[in-house]
């Protein structure tokens, strides 16, 4: 067992309790419990959490949360507003994490092929605007760019759907 869950399972019934009055649904609590096990340990499989049992009070929270934001989407009645429309904090991590690994992937390619990608994709020039800028043949852009995606996609592996799709905890 690793040490995660066993501050875990050591913390269960203060988590319970903690969800539990959060709640207004009590059936409600042990599926809020599981998904923020699940969460937690899919997240310390990423890194390393100091305060795991800390950590599932926050993911908690977020759980609780999103549940919400569902609830009041699915019966489209305007409950008391308690809904924030900023994304969950797990989320934000997510996203963070996301991001920098990208970065990094951006990095790891070629200087010429990460101007070229750079150009394309975040400046939002074309390949004809690109291939001018750089002296470079339209085929020698179309090349790096679709070489950089390469490079990008095995770089990334799990990490191409949008925030919140990479993953299935976030229902």
């Amino acid at each position: 067992m690793s040490s995660t869950a066993f501050q875990l399972s050591a913390g269960m019934t203060r988590l319970k309790s903690y969800i539990r009055k959060r709640m207004r649904d009590p059936d409600q609590v042990e599926d809020i419990v599981q998904e923020t096990l699940v969460r937690v340990m899919e997240q310390e499989q990423r890194q390393v959490i100091d305060r795991p049992l800390a950590y599932a009070f926050r993911v908690a929270d977020s759980v609780i949360l999103s549940g919400a934001r569902k609830s009041v989407r699915e019966t489209g009645l305007d409950g008391p507003e308690l809904v924030c429309e900023l994304p969950l904090a797990d989320e934000v991590l997510d996203y963070r994490q996301r991001l920098a690994r990208f970065e990094a992937a951006l990095a790891r390619l070629t200087p010429q092929r990460r101007i070229v990608f750079r150009m394309r994709h975040i400046d939002g020039k074309s390949r004809q605007e690109i291939a001018q800028e750089l002296n470079l043949s339209i085929e020698a852009v179309k090349k790096h760019l679709v070489r950089a995606m390469a490079d990008l996609t095995l770089s990334l592996e799990g990490d191409l759907g949008p925030v919140g799709m990479g993953n299935k905890d976030n229902g």
